[in-house]
């Protein structure tokens, strides 16, 4: 059985005997080739060198699972009118929010800057794996593409002053979304969408902006997968384990998503428990401190607690609490790896 195919078993809860492991690294893979960041993630974008890093450090860690680019929040902020920058050996990061100024209304959609690029290197990599990893087409949920647009202060104030113009901006994101989400398929033809919503997180924002703006949006996306027959993967923060936040987890799972993965702070047992048979649980070690920090026998002893409450779920994939970044050490990445390959359910 390939990885694509442990990693499919598990996604659509037919399970399989062994863990498929799923580290979404979206800017870790420039690491283990040494590109700067500007040289494959500034101006133009450079397809070949992303796919060379992501096929390489697959090559390296042997993920189930992969992100068809070089992933970076400013891929169409600079065709919009933003500004992004690119530290050298650092991630990148947006300085000036495209619809920071609304005085003149939305723009239109445009995914003419690296789109075309960035869909070229999941060309690339999809025929580079050969069908031994699934291939994630990785895209921001609803309110968080809208906060990296508007500039996230503005955006919350907009929810809480100006509801409609925030509904417009959401819906603004969503469609950029979909245009990515098409250039993608067009390209490539990944295996299932995974929808990275930090900022869809009803900590942040409270339940009621969570429903009245997340919730639509995730609806619109997940009916452009479901009309290119491809499963579907969500990934918000907040703490979903929290028995107040029950109904407002079984709206979600109720917008037909095949995973859901939990952040940090969540109670992986509680997540087993609501989510079993239901969809598939997604999720394991802090990256922000325990992947990052170590030391490897830290790194070893979480990563089998979260094995062993999951190891009679029959759809399961470990994931890493939230996405991987240059910077973090590929020793600790590697040690993650030896003990989750080690662990016999």
């Amino acid at each position: 059985m390939t990885g694509k195919d442990l990693f499919l078993s598990n996604l659509l809860l037919r399970g399989t005997d062994a863990v498929p492991v799923f580290l979404r690294d979206l800017t870790l893979a420039l690491d283990e080739t040494g590109y700067s960041t500007p040289e494959v993630c500034a101006g133009r974008y450079d397809a070949v060198k992303s796919a060379r890093s992501v096929l390489a450090l697959h090559r390296r860690l042997g993920q189930d699972a992969v992100v068809g680019c070089v992933h970076h929040v400013g891929m169409d902020i600079e065709a919009l009118g933003g500004e992004v920058c690119y530290p050298l050996e650092g991630i990148p990061s947006i300085v000036k929010h495209p619809l920071r100024d609304m005085s003149s209304g939305l723009p239109e959609p445009d995914v003419s800057g690296q789109m075309p690029q960035v869909s070229e290197s999941y060309r690339m990599v999809s025929e580079g794996l050969q069908g031994r990893a699934a291939l994630a087409c990785n895209l921001e949920g609803p309110v968080t593409k809208a906060a990296l647009l508007r500039g996230m202060e503005n955006l919350v104030m907009d929810m809480e002053l100006q509801p409609d113009l925030a509904r417009e901006i959401v819906g603004f994101a969503v469609e950029q979304c979909s245009l990515f989400m098409e250039a993608v398929y067009a390209a490539s033809s990944p295996d299932f969408i995974f929808i990275a919503a930090a900022t869809d997180n009803p900590d942040i924002l409270g339940e009621r902006n969570v429903r009245c703006h997340s919730l639509p949006g995730l609806h619109s996306l997940l009916r452009k997968a479901r009309a290119l027959g491809t499963p579907s993967v969500f990934h918000p923060h907040g703490d979903f384990s929290d028995e107040c936040k029950s109904s407002l987890l079984e709206d979600l799972l109720g917008t037909g998503i095949d995973g859901f993965q939990f952040a940090e702070g969540n109670d992986p047992v509680r997540m087993r428990d609501v989510l079993s048979g239901r969809a598939c649980v997604m999720g394991g070690i802090d990256a922000f401190t325990t992947l990052l920090m170590g030391p490897m026998s830290r790194i070893d002893q979480e990563a089998r607690c979260f094995l062993d409450v999951f190891r009679h779920q029959p759809g399961y994939v470990f994931m890493c609490s939230c996405s991987l970044h240059r910077g973090l050490p590929l020793s600790n990445v590697d040690a993650l790896m030896r003990s989750i390959r080690s662990y016999v359910r």
